[in-house]
């Protein structure tokens, strides 16, 4: 019945199909939009509080001078860890963009110079050599600490360690490199730097005469005092810069609740497009059922004259109008793979399809084909075997 009337066919199931990939697509994204900032979040550390100085509005700034606040600086770190008791590690740094040279090349990077603490509290692992230690920031001593690819840059043929390499106007002396560490564009967002690209050196290499530093990063003890601990270090800081907030505090736990939030928002919106697509394919499955069961009258006669019985031609609708759906329903997954896998490659967005995606795109489609095919099947059931017979 539904072969004789192939375009009708169609054009009945397009809304079905659009509002599974829609479904599909949305849920894609979602996931792996979830996954990139779980795994982000873990490399970056749960535990994790950044107090960082600057990225403020030029009001703050001139209130922060008028106040005369000294800026974020290596008191404060001290300051820190004397009152907040949950704190289990923490390391102011300085930075700044350099060129690092060997004797045959040249490379970018991100000059951080900071204590042996910055290590544990961004939980930095050491793959040749060794780590700044106390006695090379206490004696200012000229060594360097490479990330893994800038070291795989600037000695790519050999051991850096115990190689020497030029940074502004001073040599350095490389005494360890790290193991290489995986990074995405959501970390910035969250104050996490690329480590493959760094040079650590000892903040006593990078003075500066205030004692100011660009970050102070603080681990905290547990992942359930965070939120309390950041509170407890805001007001700290801004009671010693005389109530100037010239700072910022970055907890990627509270900035992963509101993704999680935005992501639910998201979710709602694009959700009640897909609500609406299957309401509208769902009119249309109906619509062609109708249609169905007028110009099939007779059919419906002779098969109830047969010994058909009202549950049978219940049946017979219900499973061409399930057809409909399931088949717009398995094309709509199609597209809407098809469509997230676009999304990720031209917008660069990160997409995971999920088995509970596909049950719930599919649940969806049956659910309409059961809720906006039942009437017409009711409809012909309920038709008397006579009159259907002497219908023209």
């Amino acid at each position: 019945g539904l072969a004789l009337h192939k375009l009708r066919s169609i054009l009945s199931a397009l809304g079905i199909v659009f509002g599974v990939a829609a479904v599909v697509a949305m849920l894609s994204v979602g996931e792996g939009a979830r996954r990139e900032i779980l795994a982000e979040v873990g490399r970056f550390g749960i535990t994790r509080v950044t107090i960082r100085s600057g990225q403020v509005s030029a009001e703050t700034e001139q209130e922060a001078r008028a106040l005369q606040s000294p800026g974020l600086t290596i008191q404060d770190a001290r300051a820190i860890a004397e009152v907040c008791p949950t704190v289990a590690s923490l390391a102011p740094l300085r930075e700044k963009a350099v060129q690092v040279e060997s004797t045959e090349r040249r490379r970018e990077a991100r000059l951080i110079a900071t204590v042996p603490s910055f290590a544990q509290t961004v939980e930095m692992v050491v793959g040749e050599g060794r780590f700044l230690t106390d006695t090379d920031v206490t004696d200012g001593k000229r060594v360097v600490v490479l990330g893994f690819e800038l070291s795989e840059a600037l000695f790519p043929y050999q051991h850096a360690v115990g190689e020497r390499v030029r940074i502004g106007e001073e040599w350095y002396r490389v005494v360890g490199a790290l193991e290489s560490r995986e990074s995405s564009k959501r970390g910035a967002r969250l104050g996490a730097r690329d480590v493959n690209h760094m040079a650590l050196v000892p903040i006593s290499c990078l003075p500066d005469p205030g004692g100011r530093v660009d970050e102070i990063s603080v681990r905290i003890t547990d992942a359930d005092m965070v939120t309390s601990s950041a509170q407890l270090i805001d007001s700290v800081v801004i009671r010693r810069h005389r109530g100037a907030r010239d700072f910022t505090v970055v907890v990627p736990k509270e900035i992963l609740a509101g993704y999680e939030r935005a992501r639910f928002q998201f979710n709602v919106v694009v959700g009640s497009i897909a609500a609406i697509s299957l309401v509208v394919g769902g009119i249309g499955i109906m619509n062609i059922m109708l249609a169905n069961v007028s110009e099939r009258t007779r059919e419906i006669g002779i098969r109830r004259s047969l010994g058909a019985s009202r549950r049978d031609i219940v049946h017979q609708f219900l499973s061409e109008s399930l057809l409909l759906t399931g088949s717009g329903g398995v094309v709509g997954v199609l597209v809407g793979i098809g469509a997230s896998l676009v999304v990720s490659y031209y917008a660069g967005w990160p997409t995971a399809i999920s088995f509970s995606a596909l049950v719930v795109a599919v649940t969806l489609a049956v659910s309409t084909g059961v809720g906006f095919g039942i009437y017409p099947a009711w409809q012909a059931a309920g038709k008397n075997p006579v009159e259907a017979l002497r219908h023209e």
